[in-house]
């Protein structure tokens, strides 16, 4: 019985080896432990960001590589070559560069389109531009191709005016010395740059009357509203109630990023973006709204429905290894079950369990038989053939055992009839007597009755 036990378990354990190498090979290999982002210049609102979420995936284990670029075309660009696994990008970028194997994880923030002016001009409306010097961006970063569509949309082009590409500082200090008229931003309201242009009294921020029309006509953009000292309330910054297009920044990955890593990003920038900010209302952000890419359909269902019953009672690595190995299991399944129907009734524990059962059955069946030749009455020979049909019962319909224990189960069936059998005859005696017993006492008491009339009648 021991070498039988030894060939069945070395048979299960070789064919769990081999059922686990051939359902690996279905296994989605797991993720890397670092991958790299795009973003735009340091110091910038999106290195802001970025290094926050540096910093938080470094306590996952997790190193996540920061690339500068020129700005949103340059991200995208990277994107597209495979030089790095996710970007931020600014709306309004997505036409630059083409969009397949590009796919978005939801929008972050607003990114307001701040446009300055010296405060010499006369200028209300963009048109007013018109043969103007005006910084709309250096070549590759987000803000030049808003710029310049907007620009266009009032008849204010290149060849009627004159574009300068230069950096975000650039076009600051430029604006601030006069070399240049008014300048594009697309960044944060807490930039540096932001805040001094707002402070200097030569430079006026310009308010768009029309953002109706622009927001109805790219749906990237929408318009929010910086109210009169929203900025700073002691310098009175602005000075008045100003209405400001905005775009979104979204996080962009290749379409062959580990779902792993999409998880472990949208974790990420949910801690960082969803208390929301001087423009965004809590919970706002991160959206599935106001993105140019199609979006990657785990970070959708991540965003809609919030993380998965995995993920939310074990840690997101663990979680993730499961999900991975969940394609292991429906073989393992197939193979162990009928393994462990022949295996289990050789285990130690298991006999031991079968075998309490039949002894437990055994010392009931005892206890009746050693009854049966007693004083027992008739009720008490009814009550104990009732019990042992009861236990007869259980037996048939509830009791399973394995095939290598049914001579012990068949066994405790025929002794069970044969204790049955015996209380059966037992019945029968006890039955025949108190009839015979009834009898002579009839008889008995008819003879004591025709001797009390023949009495009666000598008298």
């Amino acid at each position: 019985m021991k070498c039988d036990s030894c060939q069945i378990l070395l048979v299960l354990i070789a064919v769990l080896l081999v059922s686990l190498i051939i359902a690996y090979q279905f296994v989605e290999p797991p993720p890397p432990d670092e991958i790299r982002i795009a973003i735009g210049r340091e110091g910038g609102g999106y290195h802001t960001f970025a290094l926050e979420y540096q910093k938080l995936l470094k306590a996952e284990e997790f190193k996540l590589d920061i690339q500068q670029t020129a700005g949103s075309i340059e991200v995208l660009q990277q994107l597209k070559s495979g030089k790095v696994s996710v970007g931020l990008v600014q709306g309004g970028t997505g036409k630059e560069v083409p969009s397949e194997g590009l796919q978005s994880l939801g929008s972050l923030f607003y990114e307001p389109i701040w446009v300055f002016y010296r405060k010499a001009l006369s200028v209300e409306y963009l048109f007013d531009l018109h043969g103007k010097r005006i910084a709309v961006g250096e070549e590759g970063s987000g803000t030049r191709p808003i710029a310049v569509q907007l620009l266009q949309d009032n008849q204010v082009m290149a060849d009627n005016s004159n574009f300068v590409g230069l950096s975000s500082n650039e076009a600051a200090q430029q604006l601030v010395s006069g070399e240049i008229d008014a300048a594009f931003f697309v960044m944060s309201p807490k930039s540096n740059i932001i805040l001094e242009l707002l402070e200097n009294q030569e430079i006026e921020l310009f308010s768009f009357k029309r953002h109706i029309a622009y927001s109805s006509r790219y749906s990237f953009l929408t318009d929010v509203k910086i109210g009169e000292g929203i900025i700073d309330l002691k310098k009175n910054i602005p000075e008045e109630d100003k209405t400001l297009l905005v775009t979104t920044a979204s996080l962009v990955a290749r379409h062959d990023l580990h779902d792993d890593i999409v998880y472990l990003l949208l974790n990420t920038v949910i801690k960082v973006h969803k208390a929301g900010g001087m423009l965004e209302k809590e919970g706002q952000f991160p959206s599935t709204q106001f993105v140019e890419f199609p979006m990657n359909k785990n970070a959708t269902h991540y965003l809609v429905y919030g993380r998965s019953w995995l993920q939310s009672i074990f840690p997101l690595w663990l979680a993730s290894a499961l999900v991975r190995l969940k394609i292991m299991l429906i073989p393992l399944i197939a193979i162990l079950l009928p393994l462990l129907n022949v295996l289990k009734g050789t285990l130690p524990l298991y006999r031991w369990s079968i075998r309490f059962k039949i002894f437990r059955w055994y010392a009931n069946l005892r206890e009746i038989d050693n009854e049966i030749y007693g004083s027992a009455d008739l009720e008490t020979i009814k009550a104990k053939i009732q019990r042992l049909k009861n236990l007869q019962k259980e037996l048939f319909q509830q009791v399973s055992v394995p095939l290598s224990y049914m001579g012990e189960f068949y066994g405790l069936r025929m002794h069970i009839q044969l204790v049955l059998e015996r209380l059966e005859k037992r019945q029968a005696l006890k039955e025949k007597h108190e009839e015979q017993q009834a009898l002579k006492e009839k008889y008995e008491a008819k003879a004591v009755t025709l001797k009390k009339s023949h009495y009666d009648l000598q008298f």
